[in-house]
Formats: C-alpha cells, sequence, structure tokens
C-alpha cells in the first residue's frame, strides 16, 4: 500500500508541471525506489531478532567455567611440584656436560677446555692442552687452588757482639798503676774529700754557675735612638688616611730599632765558696764510689811525649772521657792535649762540671797529695 500512494504522489507532480520542471522532477522519483530496497531491507530485518539466538551460547560461557576451573590447577601449584622439578635440574645439566661433540671440535678449544675444568676441576694444570688459553676467572682459580711456593730464606748468620767493660779500680779507694797498666797498689782517701754523699741540687746550682760565669755576653742590639737615620715626620699628622708616623727609626718598621734587644752584659751570678768546695768533693766522691779514680805511678815526663801518654791511658782500659789531674807538671798536660778522649786540668783549676763530664780519673802522684790535703 505504500508503494502505490508514493507512485500516485509522483503522477500527480508531473501533470501539473511545464516541460523544464518535469524535467527537473523527472529524478526525484529514483530516490524512492533506492528507498525501496531500503524498505525492504527494514522489512527483512525481523529475522535479525532472531540474534539473541546466537546470543545464547555466550550466555553459557563455556570458557568461563574453563577459567572458573583454574583454582582446581592452583592446588599443585601450592604443592610447588615445580620447585621440585628446579632442584631435580642438575641431574638434567649433567648430560650437558658431557657434549661430545664440543670435544671432538678442535676449532673451539675454549669451551673444551671449560667442559674439562667443569667435569674435573681438580685436574692438574700439565693435563690441559697447550693451546688453550684460560681466562682471568681460571687464572685466579688456579692460583688459589695451587699457591706459589717460595723458597725458605737462609737464616741470618747470628753475629755475636761483645761489649767491652771498661776496669774499674777498688770502689772508696784510689788504684795505683804503673806504666804497663798493671795493677800496683791501693791509696786510701780523705773522708772529707771523697767521701760525701752527693747532692742533686747542690751540684746543679754550682755547674750551672761555672758555666754561666764562663758565658761572653757580647751580644748586643741598637735601639731607636742609635740607629742611623732621618728624625724627620714622614708625612703629615691628618688628612692621609694612614697611620700617624713620626720617625723612620721606629721599631715597627724595617731597618729601625729594636726593642728590648739584647746588649752586652754578665751572666754571672754568685755561689758561695763553701758550696762550690763541697760540690766538688760530691763529685769526686762518686767517682771515687765507683772505682773510676786511678794514679799513674811514676808519671815524670822531661818533655812533652803524647805517644807515652796514649799508651798509658789504654793500658789503664779505663772508660773515657778522661780527665787527667796534673799538678805543676806542663810536661804531662801539653802532652794530653792532643788526646780526643781527654782533657787535663791542674788541681787549683779543677771544677764540678769537669769532673761530672768525665767518666774516668787520673792524677798524677803529685796531684792525689795536693787533693788530700785540701
Amino acid at each position: 500500500m505504500a508503494a502505490d500512494e508514493s507512485k500516485n504522489k509522483v503522477d500527480e507532480t508531473t501533470a501539473g508541471a511545464t516541460g523544464s520542471e518535469k524535467a527537473k522532477a523527472a529524478p526525484r522519483p529514483a530516490k524512492p525506489r533506492a528507498a525501496k530496497p531500503k524498505a525492504d531491507a527494514k522489512a527483512a530485518k525481523p529475522p535479525k531478532v532472531e540474534k539473541p539466538v546466537k546470543a545464547a551460547p555466550k550466555a553459557t560461557k563455556p570458557k568461563a567455567e574453563t577459567k572458573v576451573e583454574k583454582p582446581a590447577k592452583a592446588a599443585p601449584k601450592a604443592a610447588k611440584p615445580k620447585a621440585e622439578a628446579k632442584v631435580e635440574k642438575p641431574a638434567k645439566a649433567a648430560p650437558k656436560a658431557k657434549k661430545p661433540k664440543a670435544e671432538a671440535k678442535a676449532e673451539k678449544p675454549a669451551k673444551a677446555a671449560k667442559a674439562a675444568e667443569a667435569e674435573t676441576p681438580a685436574e692438574p694444570e700439565a693435563a690441559k692442552p697447550a693451546r688453550a688459553r684460560r681466562t682471568r676467572g681460571a687464572k685466579a682459580k688456579a692460583e688459589k687452588a695451587a699457591p706459589p711456593v717460595k723458597a725458605p730464606r737462609p737464616p741470618k748468620p747470628v753475629v755475636e757482639r761483645t761489649v767491652h767493660e771498661p776496669r774499674h779500680g777498688k770502689a772508696g779507694a784510689a788504684t795505683v798503676v804503673d806504666e804497663r797498666g798493671a795493677e800496683v797498689a791501693t791509696r786510701d782517701l780523705v773522708p772529707a774529700r771523697f767521701a760525701v754523699p752527693a747532692d742533686i741540687n747542690t751540684l746543679h746550682l754550682v755547674v750551672r754557675g761555672e758555666q754561666a760565669a764562663r758565658r761572653r755576653g757580647t751580644a748586643s742590639t741598637k735601639t731607636r735612638g742609635e740607629v742611623a737615620g732621618s728624625t724627620a715626620k714622614l708625612f703629615r699628622q691628618k688628612g692621609t688616611g694612614r697611620a700617624r708616623v713620626g720617625s723612620v727609626k721606629s721599631p715597627i718598621r724595617t731597618g729601625g730599632g729594636t726593642a728590648f734587644g739584647p746588649k752586652p752584659r754578665s751572666y754571672f751570678f754568685k755561689v758561695n765558696r763553701k758550696v762550690v768546695k763541697k760540690a766538688l768533693a760530691m763529685a769526686l766522691s762518686n767517682r771515687a764510689e765507683n772505682g773510676n779514680l786511678f794514679v799513674a805511678a811514676g808519671l815524670e815526663l822531661e818533655a812533652p811525649s803524647t805517644r807515652r801518654l796514649n799508651d798509658l791511658l789504654t793500658a789503664i782500659d779505663c772508660a773515657a772521657p778522661v780527665l787527667v789531674v796534673t799538678h805543676d807538671e806542663p810536661a804531662v798536660s801539653k802532652s794530653v792535649r792532643n788526646l780526643f778522649y781527654a782533657e787535663t786540668s791542674e788541681v787549683g783549676a779543677l771544677s764540678t762540671e769537669q769532673v761530672l763530664r768525665a767518666r774516668s780519673l787520673v792524677l798524677t802522684e803529685k796531684a792525689l797529695d795536693a787533693l788530700n790535703q785540701a
């Protein structure tokens, strides 16, 4: 019915139109004709309603059922059969280590060497092929497995050093020796001079006084009044922005005077005579107590002879340095001056510092008599 009505409408429009309008209106009927199949198609669409029938199997979702069944597979995962298989993998690796083809190939010696090391890690280096080159890791393993054996060092020769002990005489007495150094006799000493207990403070005071009295004290510097230079003011007092300066001879300037510098003076300080005499007795008593006091018998020289005195001191074999004490014997004093290990002094000029500096005392017979009478 709809198609017939559309045809009647087209005939009515063409009858009332002119020729040109008819020509324009002629193609219009093609559109409803083209729409016919659409209408037919729309009319034919009802069978598409049957699509829900095809959707029925989707509603069943057999795949979803298989997914639901996956938790059943998760049960063996809890038992971890794969982990057991991993543990058993070393057994599978054994046939891989065989590799007969890799051993047969001569073109790949490095792989053959690795396979041989994997099979026998404790194999000695001599069994390996000569052309095979080991990697750094293989070298390190080989060094750890077999460290180089160091040859034992020969023991050092033991040198026995004999310490020479100097000669000591009788303690508290003077040991008399001849020119050959042989002991002849012993002589008693005066207790007032050779048996006085030592006091460190007294000895230190006297020695410091002797050294200070021997000091020359000639050091000298010039003050700002003694330095040669101009006395004119360098620049005006104000307006320059600098510090005020009055003289070029100021101690704070280069070439100026010295403030509080040394001047020639005497460093002597007084020490009582009795204290000095007592300190000398303490020093002599200490050497006599240790047996380091010797008396040279028959030592009379008409002329100075360093060789003769050197032979005497060598024969005595006493501890150096040595102090030779004389009394009005210039030949003996001159004979000692060239000996580096000995020094000499007269009885009247004997000081505490000299006695303490020397380890042994060698006195002439005249000097010993002079000390005993003092």
